[in-house]
């Protein structure tokens, strides 16, 4: 027990303590690693800012606008109790279809219990038709409801003359084909005269399927649909897809997590034999894998939004946009997936559980069915009861659809946002001929983020088995305000417009911000395919048909590069040749690496100023070295400018010498010197700012700064000290100085003392004191005077005790006090 009881050593806690401070380090200086390893994997070289604005079109929060159809003339958008026609040129209203859900609807969605915002029809589903009708379906203040329209027999309506007036044919339950609510995530498509919904079937969403006229998902039936998002739906041949995220079954002994899937289904599905009539017998899902690959790949498992397919070159992709849960790190990524492989996917081995308690493993070819479940068959209804069970208790497949490249091609790691949409500009030819998908990826705070994936040119793979691939980072604007999500985002190339779709707002904004660009590197480096410098007009153009012919060299483009590789393609303008110890300073123009100075519209005004002028170029080694005789000048960006010096000031080289135009300050003659105000290194120093200050010269200040300020302080300090130390001394020697008694201060009522002079007899007034408790305060200041005559004037008894050589503070003190 006593040697419990001990406390511990000095030796013990040193070492605790140097331990603790070793783990602290270590983990300081791992920090910035594990952060590094989470932030983009790119940047962009337009910063976030407030993107231009093309046209607007505003309602309320509450309307939950969604695209039904557009194309490059017109947008179809589906809001509360209204369908809009809207004109993608300035975002104007052609004409609009109303449709409001009836008092008694309203009435019974109020007593379920929802609030007046929600007790709205909004329109969810719109179709074409044949014969020129449409049809929408809508939530009808929580009881959904489809209508057929049919065009009206009267040639124009009244307001405007302008829209189509439509009639109602037909009002029947939508049950199944609609949502409940505007902000369920439910998707369509109409194929084949036929639509295709994922949705819910019930009043509390519990009840989610994927429908077909007379054909559904098995009801709560956890191993085809478990709590899905569905974000979209894709026609594909025989084939319709359908995207969303759903709780995991195969990984529910191991807890709870959310993937991704893609399903499948049979357009000419009429279900299965006898009772399974109303089953499909072609539905079947696979998972969809976008992880950043490696030894312990990092997933992103929730689908948020995919594109249409899109045709680029051989390949059929479908960009999709992920994130990962709202538990965890922030990610989001963008991967594409090519339909070939989705479709591969389904030709693989089956998935299942041999129990609760099992694992889900591949099922053996020879345990499938014949007649093998998900194909499409001329007459389902012809199938077996084996094969249509089989499909229906077995709709997982074991290979997941593999990304293309292997990777995403995008990730981004942000506290601040998630991305929540995409859309692609496809197939966009650049001035070397090969064609790129320009990839817009919006954000829930507001923001576009514009990319480009270049592949390399052999398309090798690595070690890991993963083909190299270069994600551009183009720009990242601020397009609606901040906390405002994007929902939908549609280009329209012919236009040059991206539509952004918020809940309340449709707003327009350039596909390319080429016009932000100023110089000829910026413009290269921006690597954007719709980008190039324009030699003639000096400016960075949008390039289209219109406007260039592919392969005339009066524009310049630079993709998969670097800055450096596109700096040697800009054309140099600049008089005389940039050095790398100093800039070339010409006729009081200053030339940094990589800026432009003189255009070529500017050249020949430049070159007759000089030659009239006859100025000479000035080689400045750095800021410091100007001489006092030379003229320094401190610009805006922090580049100390010669100023013009006539011919006849400057002494000439030799031209044997080589050395052309570049002259030294040095050489100029002492007679021709000329003279200026001198300048303090440091004060010089102080009024530069810019991009060329190092950061060695900051520190450098900050260390004065932070001197001087401690030399103040140590000061104080010793100043304070000398006061303390000062006072205790003075009272010591005091205390050790005795006194005559004679001559001791004595309290009385007379106030005055006076003393009298031994040579002339009269009274000199020394002291004058009308308060009796004065003795307490200090000595009068006027005492300090020399009083050196009164040692010989003074009395007797003073002469002996008081010395003399005393100064004549101490007699007075010890004469009068």
């Amino acid at each position: 027990m006593q040697k419990l009881q001990q406390k511990p050593t000095t030796k013990s806690v040193f070492a605790i303590k140097t331990l603790i401070s070793c783990s602290t380090l270590c983990l300081l200086l791992l920090l910035p690693h594990a952060v590094h390893a989470w932030m983009p994997d790119v940047r962009p070289d337009l910063q976030p800012k407030q993107d231009k604005i093309i046209a607007k079109f505003l309602g309320n929060s509450t309307d939950y606008f969604k695209i039904l159809a557009y194309d490059d003339v017109t947008i179809l958008v589906g809001a509360k109790d209204i369908m809009y026609n809207i004109s993608m040129d300035g975002l104007r209203e052609l004409s609009r279809l109303e449709w409001f859900s009836s008092d008694a609807d309203r009435e019974l969605c109020a007593l379920k219990g929802k609030r007046e915002t929600d007790c709205h029809n909004y329109i969810r589903v719109f179709a074409r038709l044949d014969g020129g009708q449409i049809l929408l379906c809508g939530t009808n203040s929580y009881k959904p409801r489809c209508r057929h329209y049919a065009p009206a027999t009267s040639e124009l309506s009244a307001a405007g003359g302008s829209g189509q007036r439509y009639e109602i044919v037909r009002d029947v339950e939508a049950q199944g084909l609609c949502p409940y609510s505007p902000a369920h995530n439910s998707t369509y498509a109409y194929a084949d005269g036929q639509l295709y919904s994922a949705t819910v079937a019930d009043f509390s969403g519990s009840d989610p399927l994927i429908y077909r006229e007379n054909l559904r998902t098995e009801q709560y039936d956890l191993k085809q649909l478990n709590q899905p998002d569905f974000v979209g739906a894709v026609e594909r041949d025989r084939y319709v897809m359908f995207f969303f995220r759903e709780i995991s079954m195969e990984y529910m002994n191991f807890g709870k997590t959310i993937y991704s899937r893609v399903a499948r289904v049979c357009k000419n599905d009429r279900g299965g034999p006898y009772s399974l009539s109303k089953s499909w017998t072609s539905f079947l899902k696979a998972r969809l894998n976008c992880s950043v690959p490696g030894e312990f790949p990092f997933y992103f498992d929730e689908i948020q939004a995919i594109t249409p397919i899109v045709e680029s070159g051989s390949n059929s992709l479908i960009y999709a946009v992920f994130t990962t849960s709202v538990n965890a790190i922030p990610g989001s990524a963008v991967c594409a997936f090519n339909v070939n492989d989705i479709m591969d996917a389904f030709e693989g081995s089956f998935k299942s559980q041999k129990d609760s308690q099992s694992q889900w493993l591949p099922i053996q070819d020879e345990q499938v069915p014949e007649s093998r479940p998900g194909k499409c068959v001329e007459d389902s209804r012809m199938l077996s009861s084996i094969a249509v069970n089989f499909a229906k208790t077995h709709p997982l497949m074991e290979t997941a659809v593999p990304s293309v490249y292997g990777r995403p091609l995008l990730t981004k790691v942000n506290l601040h946002h998630r991305l929540t949409t995409i859309a692609i500009d496809a197939q966009i030819m650049a001035l070397n001929g090969e064609y790129y998908n320009v990839i817009y990826s919006g954000t829930d705070d507001g923001r576009i983020t514009k990319f480009i994936n270049i592949p390399t040119p052999t398309q090798a793979s690595d070690s890991t088995g993963v083909d190299k691939l270069k994600t551009v980072l183009i720009s990242e604007m601020q397009v609606l305000p901040l906390g405002v999500p994007v929902r939908e985002l549609v280009v329209s190339s012919k236009t040059n417009r991206l539509l952004v779709v918020s809940d309340g707002s449709l707003v327009t904004v350039p596909l390319h911000h080429c016009g932000h660009i100023v110089d000829c590197l910026g413009c290269l480096s921006l690597q954007d395919p719709n980008c190039a410098w324009d030699q003639q007009n000096h400016e960075c153009k949008s390039i289209t048909p219109n406007n260039i012919k592919f392969g005339i060299k009066a524009f310049l483009q630079s993709l998969n590069t670097t800055k450096k590789a596109a700096a040697s393609l800009c054309p140099k303008y600049t008089r005389g040749t940039l050095m790398a110890d100093g800039p070339i300073v010409g006729g009081g123009i200053v030339a940094s690496p990589g800026i432009d100075l003189v255009t070529a519209q500017q050249q020949p005004q430049v070159d007759e100023e000089l030659n009239s002028k006859k100025f000479h170029y000035t080689k400045v080694s750095a800021v410091n070295s100007v001489p006092v005789g030379a003229s320094t000048a401190s610009s805006e960006s922090g580049v100390s400018a010669v100023d013009e010096i006539p011919s006849d000031k400057v002494t000439d080289m030799d031209e044997s010498t080589g050395a052309g135009n570049d002259y030294l300050l040095n050489s100029f003659s002492d007679g021709n010197k000329i003279t200026l105000q001198s300048v303090d290194p440091d004060e010089l120093m102080n009024t530069l700012s810019g991009p060329f200050h190092s950061q060695d010269d900051r520190k450098d200040r900050q260390l004065k700064v932070a001197g001087k300020s401690l030399c103040w302080a140590l000061s104080f300090i010793a100043f304070v000290v000398g006061i303390i130390v000062g006072y205790y001394t003075s009272k010591r020697l005091c205390k050790a100085t005795s006194l005559h008694a004679n001559h001791r201060n004595q309290f009385t009522s007379n106030s005055q003392f006076t003393v009298k002079h031994h040579n002339n007899g009269k009274d000199v007034n020394l002291l004058m004191n009308p308060n009796h408790f004065s003795s307490l305060k200090k000595p009068n200041l006027d005492l300090e005077k020399d009083r050196s005559h009164e040692c010989k004037n003074s009395t007797e008894n003073l002469e002996k005790e008081i010395p003399c050589k005393t100064s004549t503070l101490t007699k007075v003190k010890r004469t009068y006090i």
